[in-house]
């Protein structure tokens, strides 16, 4: 587990250069978009703005957009059985939001009261 990822660890998850989103380099906004079969996640990452987002498609299907603030904590899970990006905030309410992109894509997202 990588806890605060540098920008080669976001490009050996998402498997391709980003895309500068902000002047002044990559933590302040780096955009990433990697296929995996039909599906095409689009996410930007922005950890000095505390910003995180993606959207997900299948084919010409959007299944999900998500933009968050208040990003606090980035941390990149790599094993032989799965790949993830966990999102934590600094909101009690929000816990925490989880992109796995293998075996295969799945989004999870957990607030509490």
């Amino acid at each position: 587990m990588a806890d605060r990822p540098d920008l080669l660890d976001y490009v050996l998850f998402f498997e391709t250069e980003p895309e500068w989103v902000h002047s002044e380099g990559w933590y302040y906004g780096a955009r990433f978009s990697t296929q995996r079969g039909m599906d095409r996640i689009i996410a930007t990452i922005a950890p000095d703005e505390a910003e995180f987002s993606f959207e997900w498609w299948q084919g010409e299907l959007l299944r999900v957009r998500l933009s968050s603030v208040m990003a606090s904590g980035w941390e990149i899970e790599s094993s032989a059985a799965k790949e993830l990006l966990r999102v934590s905030f600094n909101d009690e309410r929000v816990k925490f939001c989880e992109l796995q992109l293998k075996p295969h894509v799945r989004v999870e997202w957990g607030m509490s009261w």
